[in-house]
């Protein structure tokens, strides 16, 4: 873009002069004749030069001058005195204050030009240092946020939001890729609520391009290029977008893409941007593998923490956590003064299907109705395999007349059931019920004895039947 020149000049035709003269060279001005009003447009305009005469009326030259190097801008203009007073005491006074440069009126065309040139190479001096500056500060954030945490969710998000606060991406995302033709958004800094958001790779030619040359690609204008002439009409609402594709990518394996999108049609990325932007991808990768790792950790040490407490053939809770629930629950009951009862079920005559059909059949059959029984109570209910071919449910709050309308559903369910392995015969229950409060029942030590009790009643009985203490 065109340095941008404020002219503060009370002089109208010594402005006219100055704008036309830097109008034929291709800078963007605006004027002011008083100093107030040139204050002012500094402020809100932000100009890359201010050429300013010391005499004006409201205000004077040097007064502007320092005030000018006191507002709070986003960049530091140049300043160049331009004065009819060209002793040394005055130029001295107005370096001092903040000027960078001083001519002395008249004022020559090509030393003037020369003058704002050497401007221009210090204000983009200035500028690269200020970015310099910015894309190490947004590293050094990256790199402590990483190290603060290992949740990937949190990671990818800090990751997203510095690439794009620095390159002032309309969207910053990073796509993990799943397959060939299959992604997924793990983070994108427009939306927190996106994770592991699938995406259709053929939609996004860009992304199949980065990754099938594992480089950099850069598209300062992405309606009108022809790598994305195929997705042209999913992509129209874009005019005036650009779009930078990062391969996350380390010893030849690609994980996944730090993707921008961002209005610089016309102007691009720039090198230090793409430069930040592969540096944060090079870096990302550790952090999304470790992130990763820490997860699948986590994962396992839950699912060995589930198993410790789970049955390995039904997958039903097993003894010692039915007695640690038992107790918790029999407290809760007796604090609270609610129902707490228990079904203690027995499968008949299993010894004569291991006999005749072999143990992997009856270990098909426990685990069937061990689906059963799970399938047929609440969540709130806890169903554990007590023994061999026993089975029990802890159901809080149920009364003792709900806690034998259910054992007796749960008992037809398992006889009316077809199961995997046995021929035409088929398997039964018998169950015994036991609720608290009851007078018999004094602590979660009665209510199983009771309720094997009962158990025990109903086989001799004659099984599949449910027995009531």
């Amino acid at each position: 873009m065109p340095e941008k020149v404020l002219i503060i000049e009370d002089d109208r035709l010594s402005a006219q002069m100055l704008r036309d003269i830097l109008h034929v060279h291709g800078y963007q001005t605006m004027c002011a004749h008083e100093g107030r009003e040139g204050l002012e447009l500094a402020r809100r305009e932000e100009p890359d030069i201010v050429l300013l005469d010391l005499v004006l009326p409201g205000m004077n030259g040097v007064s502007i001058c320092e005030a000018i190097r006191t507002l709070e801008t986003h960049r530091r203009p140049s300043i160049i005195i331009v004065s009819h007073r060209g002793e040394k005491k005055t130029i001295a006074e107005a370096l001092q204050k903040g000027a960078d440069d001083f001519l002395v009126k008249p004022v020559d065309e090509l030393e003037l030009l020369a003058r704002l040139r050497a401007q221009t190479r210090l204000i983009k001096f200035h500028r690269e240092l200020e970015e310099d500056k910015r894309n190490l500060q947004a590293l050094l954030d990256i790199t402590q946020a990483i190290s603060a945490t290992l949740d990937t969710s949190k990671v990818l998000q800090i990751l997203v939001e510095r690439v794009a606060n620095v390159t002032n991406a309309v969207r910053c995302s990073i796509v993990l890729i799943a397959t060939d033709s299959e992604g997924y958004v793990l983070a994108s800094h427009d939306d927190k609520s996106i994770m592991n958001f699938k995406i259709n790779l053929g939609r996004y030619p860009e992304i199949q391009e980065a990754l099938k040359t594992k480089s950099t690609l850069v598209l300062d204008d992405m309606v009108n290029h022809p790598l994305l002439r195929p997705v042209r009409d999913h992509i129209k609402n874009l005019v005036g977008m650009s779009v930078l594709v990062v391969p996350i990518v380390f010893h030849e394996e690609v994980l996944g893409t730090l993707f921008l999108r961002s209005r610089k049609a016309g102007r691009g990325f720039t090198k230090k941007e793409i430069d930040f932007c592969q540096i944060v991808a090079n870096s990302s990768y550790h952090a999304i593998k470790n992130a990763k790792l820490f997860e699948k950790i986590k994962k396992e040490k839950e699912h060995l923490k589930e198993i410790a407490i789970r049955d390995s053939l039904t997958m039903l809770y097993n003894h010692n956590f039915f007695y640690t629930r038992l107790e918790e629950e029999f407290d809760r009951a007796v604090r609270y003064e609610t129902s707490l009862s228990l079904i203690m079920m027995d499968v008949d005559d299993f010894k004569r299907i291991n006999d005749t059909y072999g143990h992997r059949t009856g270990d098909t059959v426990l685990k069937e109705i061990a689906n059963i029984i799970k399938k047929s109570v609440r969540k709130s209910d806890i169903v554990a395999r007590y023994g061999g071919e026993e089975f029990v449910a802890l159901l809080p709050h149920t009364p003792l007349s709900g806690a034998v309308e259910e054992a007796e559903r749960i008992r037809k369910l398992i006889e009316e059931h077809c199961y995997a392995g046995l021929l035409t015969e088929s398997v039964t229950v018998s169950a015994g019920v036991v609720s608290y409060p009851e007078k018999i029942v004094m602590n979660s030590v009665d209510l199983v004895n009771l309720a094997d009790e009962a158990l025990y009643r109903a086989k001799a009985a004659g099984k599949n039947r449910v027995e009531v203490v």
